[in-house]
């Protein structure tokens, strides 16, 4: 089974992915946060990353996000983002 990894910072987004992600047929974790994001991909493998780019409500462009998926791109992980 597919294993997506999830990246959210409001659970409602979280949960409803995971709803129609698990309804698909896929395996999928959440994290709240960009430190989740690394933790994550060093415990496990994903098929893909479904990122939020803006973590704050400040935040309004996807700088910092996109710069801590570059940073954490040790594998072939395909990526995608949402806001």
């Amino acid at each position: 089974m597919t294993r997506i990894l999830i990246a959210d910072d409001q659970r409602d987004v979280l949960e409803a992915l995971r709803i129609l992600l698990k309804g698909e047929g896929y395996q999928t974790d959440a994290v709240t946060s960009l430190a989740g994001i690394l933790a994550a991909l060093g415990k496990k493998d994903y098929a893909l990353l479904m990122m939020d780019l803006n973590y704050t409500r400040d935040t309004t462009s996807g700088k910092k996000g996109s710069k801590s998926f570059r940073k954490s791109r040790r594998s072939t992980i395909r990526c995608r983002s949402l806001s």
